[in-house]
């Protein structure tokens, strides 16, 4: 994600004759534990005794796409998506106008596996874009497959300027990546952006045969499809137990975030922690956090199966049962 606003930077000084100071990202998101990642995240609790060190001049953190919990109190679709909208208000009142970039995750991992409208990116990108910035997309967590597309980015109409990915790039091995226009690309020079151990042979080689396999064997089309069913089966879990507010997700990036009174919405954080403890003791790892601390994050490997995928929903619905 660094050497994204780097290469940004580079190319907004280099072609546009600007610094591209202005780099708007979202609340409740994650870009990582550098100087510069902390303070693009837009997550107090991972800055917490670092202000100084986690106030770069320029980052400006924006009410993020969570309908669940919408920060303007509307409701989707009647709000006409006014969380987008709302960007070219902070860019007018609370920036310099020198634009750099928005840059979001596609889902925010996180933060809850916020999934944001399908409107969302094109009417906040067309805006970025009205301001001569550009869009980098962090396919960190989402890229490969895990959502069903390549790069979640695919499923909202909008073509990003930059890519940032690693994680299911090399499934498991050190390596992370930027993708770039080729003219965005051109603004980095031989010495702007390296490191010792970067063009690593084997984690690059790791890399081919990953994107190999999720091509020759139709991974995307089978993680839809999976992704479609365990959710469907969650959502039933969901009819019989009032500890679930909502299923949400794309793919087999799936979140189920738990409140105590549905029409509140408080979060039951105790009970997110009590699950994933009884799920691990069935032998499920998922993850319990998100912004709220109460979202059930269940993201496993895209090789599982449908007969897996029962037995998960087997153990949840016991689970749920012993809290109920």
């Amino acid at each position: 994600m660094e050497g994204s606003v780097k290469l940004m930077r580079k190319y907004m000084l280099k072609m546009k004759g600007k610094t591209g100071l202005d780099v708007i990202t979202l609340r409740y998101s994650f870009h990582g534990r550098t100087h510069m990642t902390t303070t693009l995240t837009g997550q107090s609790k991972y800055k917490l005794g670092m202000a100084t060190v986690t106030a770069i001049p320029g980052v400006k953190v924006v009410p993020a796409p969570y309908c669940y919990r919408c920060p303007f109190k509307m409701t989707y679709p009647e709000c006409d998506v006014y969380c987008a909208t709302y960007l070219e208000d902070v860019i007018k009142f609370e920036t310099s106008k020198d634009i750099g970039a928005f840059l979001a995750e596609p889902v925010l991992g996180e933060g809850g596996i916020i999934v944001p409208p399908k409107e969302y990116f094109e009417k906040a990108v067309k805006i970025i874009r009205d301001y001569d910035g550009l869009f980098i997309a962090d396919e960190v967590q989402t890229g490969f497959a895990r959502t069903g597309k390549i790069f979640a980015v695919e499923k909202y109409n909008v073509e990003p300027d930059i890519i940032a990915m690693a994680k299911g790039l090399t499934s498991g091995l050190p390596l992370g990546a930027i993708g770039a226009k080729a003219e965005i690309a051109d603004a980095f020079e031989p010495g702007n952006h390296s490191s010792t151990w970067g063009p690593n042979a084997v984690s690059c080689a790791a890399a081919t045969a990953v994107i190999d396999v999720i091509l020759e064997e139709n991974i995307c089309e089978k993680v839809e499809k999976l992704g479609r069913y365990f959710m469907d089966g969650l959502k039933e879990l969901a009819k019989k137990h009032a500890l679930i507010g909502e299923v949400r997700g794309l793919g087999l990036m799936i979140g189920v975030e738990l409140v105590r009174d549905r029409e509140k919405k408080t979060p039951a954080i105790e009970e997110a922690l009590k699950i994933r403890e009884k799920m691990r003791k069935k032998g499920f790892l998922i993850g319990a956090g998100g912004a709220y601390g109460c979202t059930l994050r269940i993201e496993p490997p895209l090789l599982i199966t449908k007969e897996q995928i029962d037995k998960a929903l087997e153990a949840f619905n016991s689970v749920f049962k012993e809290l109920a």
